[in-house]
Protein backbone atom coordinates (compact mmCIF):
# COMPACT_ATOMS: atom_id res chain seq x y z
CA UNK A 1 0.00 0.00 0.00
CA UNK A 2 1.63 3.31 -0.93
CA UNK A 3 2.05 6.50 1.66
CA UNK A 4 -0.70 8.11 0.11
CA UNK A 5 -3.57 5.68 0.48
CA UNK A 6 -2.13 4.91 3.91
CA UNK A 7 -2.55 8.64 4.75
CA UNK A 8 -6.22 8.65 3.16
CA UNK A 9 -7.08 5.63 4.89
CA UNK A 10 -5.40 7.60 8.32
CA UNK A 11 -7.03 10.50 7.93
CA UNK A 12 -10.71 8.89 7.17
CA UNK A 13 -10.81 6.25 10.31
CA UNK A 14 -10.04 9.39 12.34
CA UNK A 15 -12.44 11.29 11.07
CA UNK A 16 -15.30 8.42 11.47
CA UNK A 17 -14.33 7.43 14.68
CA UNK A 18 -14.44 11.51 15.59
CA UNK A 19 -18.17 11.32 13.91
CA UNK A 20 -18.99 7.96 15.66
CA UNK A 21 -17.88 9.78 18.88
CA UNK A 22 -20.05 12.65 18.49
CA UNK A 23 -23.25 10.73 17.73
CA UNK A 24 -22.59 8.39 20.80
CA UNK A 25 -22.13 11.41 22.85
CA UNK A 26 -25.73 13.61 21.54
CA UNK A 27 -26.91 10.47 22.23
CA UNK A 28 -26.23 10.02 25.60
CA UNK A 29 -26.53 13.20 26.34
CA UNK A 30 -30.32 13.22 24.95
CA UNK A 31 -31.05 10.20 27.17
CA UNK A 32 -32.03 10.49 30.77
CA UNK A 33 -30.33 9.17 33.74
CA UNK A 34 -32.24 7.23 35.96
CA UNK A 35 -30.73 6.55 39.51
CA UNK A 36 -31.49 2.66 40.69
CA UNK A 37 -30.28 3.34 44.38
CA UNK A 38 -31.87 5.08 47.42
CA UNK A 39 -30.10 6.46 50.38
CA UNK A 40 -31.41 7.22 54.14
CA UNK A 41 -29.71 9.52 56.38
CA UNK A 42 -31.73 9.47 59.90
CA UNK A 43 -32.49 12.58 61.64
CA UNK A 44 -31.70 14.62 58.92
CA UNK A 45 -33.20 17.65 57.51
CA UNK A 46 -31.33 17.98 54.07
CA UNK A 47 -33.14 16.17 51.22
CA UNK A 48 -30.88 14.72 48.18
CA UNK A 49 -32.46 16.01 44.99
CA UNK A 50 -30.82 14.15 41.59
CA UNK A 51 -29.61 16.73 39.22
CA UNK A 52 -28.98 20.00 41.75
CA UNK A 53 -26.15 20.73 42.00
CA UNK A 54 -23.88 18.16 40.21
CA UNK A 55 -23.96 16.81 36.92
CA UNK A 56 -24.44 12.98 36.55
CA UNK A 57 -23.56 11.22 33.30
CA UNK A 58 -25.01 7.59 32.07
CA UNK A 59 -22.55 5.13 30.51
CA UNK A 60 -23.23 6.18 27.19
CA UNK A 61 -22.36 9.82 27.81
CA UNK A 62 -19.02 8.67 29.03
CA UNK A 63 -18.22 5.99 26.32
CA UNK A 64 -18.98 8.86 23.98
CA UNK A 65 -16.68 11.28 25.27
CA UNK A 66 -14.27 8.58 25.75
CA UNK A 67 -14.43 7.63 21.75
CA UNK A 68 -14.41 11.37 20.73
CA UNK A 69 -11.21 12.36 22.60
CA UNK A 70 -9.64 9.19 20.92
CA UNK A 71 -10.67 10.07 18.09
CA UNK A 72 -9.52 13.76 18.36
CA UNK A 73 -6.08 12.32 19.76
CA UNK A 74 -5.96 10.39 16.06
CA UNK A 75 -6.61 13.65 14.53
CA UNK A 76 -4.08 15.88 16.43
CA UNK A 77 -1.15 12.96 15.58
CA UNK A 78 -1.68 13.25 12.58
CA UNK A 79 -1.91 16.68 11.54
CA UNK A 80 1.29 16.84 13.86
CA UNK A 81 3.08 14.09 11.55
CA UNK A 82 2.15 16.20 8.46
CA UNK A 83 3.52 18.98 9.74
CA UNK A 84 6.41 17.38 10.96
CA UNK A 85 6.63 15.86 6.85
CA UNK A 86 6.53 19.30 5.48
CA UNK A 87 9.16 21.21 7.12
CA UNK A 88 12.69 20.97 6.25
CA UNK A 89 14.89 18.63 8.38
CA UNK A 90 16.94 21.34 10.44
CA UNK A 91 19.24 18.82 11.73
CA UNK A 92 21.03 17.97 8.78
CA UNK A 93 21.19 21.55 6.93
CA UNK A 94 24.82 23.06 6.27
CA UNK A 95 23.81 26.24 7.98
CA UNK A 96 23.52 24.17 11.51
CA UNK A 97 27.41 23.99 11.35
Amino acid sequence: MSERKRSILAWATAGVVVGVGAVVLIVGLLTPVTFGWFAYQPLADATFVPGAGGVFLSRVTIIGWVILTVGLLAVAFLAGWRIAKARPNRLNSDSAT
